[in-house]
C-alpha cells in the first residue's frame, strides 16, 4: 500500500526522489496495486480513491510531467489507457470517463514547493463523466489536442493541466490549459485539482488522500480489475 507519510518541506533533490510515491523502487505502491505494465509505463490503483475505480498511469522513471516523456512512451500510454477504458466500460458501464494530468513540472521543477513531494508524472483516470473544461477555461488558455502525444510542443515548457472529458456542450474533447499571465502561471504551479473534482462529485471529504486513503475502495478495485483481466483471458 502507499505510505501515509509524506516528505517535509526540507526534503529536496535526491532525498525527495527516494521518497517518491510513484517510483516503484521505493515500495510505496504495493505489488498488488500494480495492475499492468509496459516497457516505460505502468498502471496502478493508488490510495486516495476519489471513487472506486480511480487509476493512474505513470512512467517508471521519475519524470516531472507527461510533456517530458520520450516519444516512444506515448503509444504505450495509449495502450494502457485502452485497458482502462475497457475496464471502465465493462465494470462501471462508463463510456465517457475523465482523464487529467497536472503538469506542474512543465518548467523542469523537480519537487512541489509546498510540501516537498517529487513531481512524478501521472495520468489520473476516473470512471465518471465530469466537465472539467468549464472550470479550467475560466482562468486559463485552452488548446485542443488529438491526444497526450501532442503535449511536448503544446506545453511549451510551462506548467499546464491536460484534460480529456466532456465539455458544457456534451462534446468529449482533449485539451491542454496554460497560463496567460504570471499570476495564472503561479496558480498552475500550486493548483490542487483533486479537491475541486471531489466537490464536483459531491464527495468533498475525499479531496486529500491523507484524510481519505480509501482502503476499502482500493481493495474492491484491485479485486474487480483482476476479475476483469481473467475474463478477457478466458
Amino acid at each position: 500500500m502507499v505510505s501515509r507519510t509524506s516528505p517535509g518541506p526540507a526534503d529536496s533533490g535526491e532525498r525527495a526522489t527516494e521518497r517518491c510515491v510513484y517510483c516503484l523502487g521505493n515500495a510505496e505502491i504495493g505489488e498488488d496495486q500494480v495492475l499492468a505494465r509496459s516497457r516505460l509505463l505502468y498502471l496502478c490503483a493508488p490510495l486516495g480513491q476519489l471513487t472506486e475505480g480511480y487509476l493512474v498511469i505513470a512512467p517508471y522513471q521519475c519524470i516531472g510531467s507527461l510533456s517530458q516523456l520520450p516519444v516512444q512512451a506515448f503509444p504505450e500510454l495509449a495502450r494502457l489507457k485502452r485497458i482502462v477504458e475497457g475496464f471502465y466500460h465493462a465494470t462501471y458501464r462508463v463510456a465517457l470517463a475523465t482523464y487529467y494530468e497536472q503538469g506542474r513540472a512543465g518548467e523542469d521543477v523537480a519537487t512541489d514547493a509546498a510540501d516537498g513531494f517529487p513531481l512524478h508524472a501521472h495520468l489520473c483516470c476516473l470512471p465518471v463523466t465530469l466537465d472539467l473544461h468549464s472550470i479550467l477555461a475560466r482562468n486559463y488558455t485552452r488548446q485542443d489536442l488529438s491526444g497526450p502525444h501532442e503535449l511536448p510542443p503544446a506545453a511549451r515548457g510551462e506548467p499546464y493541466v491536460y484534460v480529456e472529458s466532456v465539455d458544457a456542450f456534451g462534446r468529449y474533447t482533449r485539451s491542454v490549459y496554460r497560463a496567460h499571465s504570471d499570476e495564472a502561471r503561479m496558480e498552475l504551479r500550486h493548483m490542487r485539482l483533486k479537491p475541486t473534482i471531489a466537490e464536483l462529485m459531491n464527495l468533498p471529504g475525499r479531496g486529500d488522500w491523507r484524510c481519505y486513503p480509501g482502503d476499502q475502495e482500493l481493495q474492491q478495485l484491485v479485486m474487480k480489475f483482476g476479475a476483469h483481466r481473467r475474463e478477457i483471458v478466458d
